[in-house]
């Protein structure tokens, strides 16, 4: 008895999904309905190349595996205005390492971080956010 209920459920919820076909009017002249969209008509090719968007730049991500709080960053370094302050760029935002492998954060290398920003930490370079760097690597 418990296969013959859940047979005919079966069939009563797979018929209430199905919408009849619309009626197409028989008639010879053209009508327009407002529920049926009109086709624009065909653009002419044009000469003028359309523009192009810029490229989308890399943006800081969290990652998945990683700590609450804590971001990588892909971008390229520079030399900051101090001496010793070596800064990332990632064409969005700027970041300040402390603590980065003085040996992959050279001036001119595309490097990825792993670490916290601290927007609020005091620096002597006064640029950029403050990022505290957990691991370097080349990018």
């Amino acid at each position: 008895m418990r296969g013959l209920a859940a047979v005919l459920l079966c069939l009563v919820l797979a018929s209430c999904g199905q919408v009849p076909p619309a009626e197409v009017p028989s008639s010879s002249t053209p009508t327009t309905d407002a529920t049926t969209p009109s086709t624009p008509a065909p653009l002419p090719p044009s000469s003028t190349p359309l523009p192009t968007a810029p490229p989308v730049p890399t943006l800081p991500t969290p990652s998945r595996a990683l700590e609450p709080g804590t971001t990588v960053v892909r971008g390229t370094v520079s030399a900051g205005a101090e001496s010793g302050c070596v800064l990332l760029s990632n064409g969005v935002a700027q970041y300040l390492l402390l603590g980065a492998d003085p040996a992959i954060a050279v001036a001119g290398a595309v490097v990825e971080v792993t670490g916290r920003p601290d927007p609020g930490a005091m620096t002597t370079c006064q640029q950029g956010t403050p990022f505290h760097v957990t691991k370097t690597q080349r990018g």
